[in-house]
């Protein structure tokens, strides 16, 4: 039978190598399943509104081992239940930060406010505006106090009782700034076990990226854009590293509204400051999946937007070698768009052509794709 073979790593610091590990293809999906029923039954709980442990008493700690941060807009109800799925946690040594991103849904308001009088480890963080995840989720970060930081979608769950220690402690044993795991989707939160989309991304147990190759590897494959391991929201970061993305992106940008890409922008700039990241195959995330067309000119527009911004980012951030990947990233994913959007994508583009350690064959690529727009501003 075929086998999965988990290449020898060396590490650091408290791990010097990862002993060569098979996993049978039965093996996988063995535990998977085991994975997907036992993470049913948690999610079961909590969409009932359950508190697994009702004898449990929610304390504010000085000194929390993780942060969870949800922006929040207009979920209604839910986001009691998405909240269930955190206070079920093993862990109760954690900080929840909500951001209220200008809610225009009192009953989504008056849900926060009411779970936050019983359970005081819940800080919630007004805007004056509707500024978006991006946004929401940096100013969060720089008020985290744990040890660690993850990321929710006010309509996602966390899977599984354990998620929080199974994480914790392998970014601990490790001293790792990035820890990632597997997540499930569905468009549907009462499907059956055996529905779910687990993701894996054909990443193997125990995979080890470092620095130089953290910064691109979830991103790009022999200069073809690929998203290869993109979430923000299946990972736990390290505290310090990811104030450290949040401070090397600047402010203005975070005020523009981004309807897409928040989760690689951020993930982008994380990678770019972290040292060390490790994989772990444990199901943790519900993720949900709405299948909406993105057909619509006004979507396309933001989403073209979005694109351009990721490109800045990844030249404003990247280092001499890496920068030639916002070439690479326009060229695979920007066409032209509206007005505002084109002068926008020619400044970035008068930033990749003025920089001369960029190889010319990637401008010459830009210059064919996007000559027209040159042209019309020379």
């Amino acid at each position: 039978m075929k086998h999965f073979i988990i290449l020898l790593f060396f590490f650091y610091k408290k791990e010097s190598y990862y002993a060569i590990k098979y996993i049978t293809n039965d093996e996988i999906v063995t535990t998977r399943m085991k994975a997907m029923y036992k993470g049913r039954k948690y999610l079961d709980q909590c969409l009932e509104e359950k508190l697994i442990n009702n004898q449990r008493k929610f304390e504010i700690s000085n000194n929390p081992k993780i942060t969870m941060i949800i922006p929040v807009y207009n979920t209604g109800e839910l986001i009691k239940k998405v909240l269930r799925s955190i206070q079920n946690q093993n862990m109760t040594d954690i900080e929840i930060i909500l951001v209220n991103d200008y809610l225009k849904d009192n009953t989504t308001l008056n849900m926060i406010e009411k779970i936050k009088e019983e359970d005081p480890r819940i800080i919630i963080i007004n805007n004056k505006k509707n500024m978006g995840i991006l946004y929401s989720r940096c100013i969060s970060v720089l008020q985290a106090k744990g040890e660690y930081i993850m990321n929710l979608d006010h309509d996602d769950f966390i899977f599984d009782a354990d998620v929080f220690d199974t994480s914790y402690n392998s970014a601990k044993k490790g001293n790792f700034d990035i820890v990632s795991f597997m997540y499930v989707t569905s468009n549907n939160y009462y499907c059956k076990a055996r529905e779910f989309e687990p993701s894996d991304h054909h990443i193997p147990n125990n995979y080890i990226v470092l620095q130089p190759e953290l910064q691109n590897f979830a991103l790009f494959r022999n200069e073809i854009f690929s998203y290869f391991d993109y979430t923000i929201w299946a990972k736990l970061f390290k505290n310090n590293i990811y104030k450290k993305a949040v401070k090397v992106l600047s402010y203005d940008k975070y005020s523009v509204y981004n309807a897409y890409g928040e989760d690689i922008i951020g993930l982008y700039a994380i990678s770019h400051v972290a040292f060390s990241y490790k994989h772990i195959r444990k199901l943790g995330v519900y993720h949900k999946d709405y299948l909406v067309s993105t057909s619509h000119t006004t979507q396309n527009e933001k989403r073209v937007f979005s694109d351009i911004f990721f490109a800045e980012v990844i030249f404003d951030l990247g280092n001499t070698y890496n920068k030639k990947y916002s070439a690479i990233y326009l060229d695979n994913r920007v066409p032209l768009s509206n007005e505002e959007n084109n002068k926008y994508l020619l400044r970035v583009l008068n930033k990749i052509m003025n920089y001369e350690y960029i190889d010319n064959k990637y401008k010459e690529i830009l210059k064919n794709k996007y000559r027209e727009l040159m042209i019309k501003y020379e």
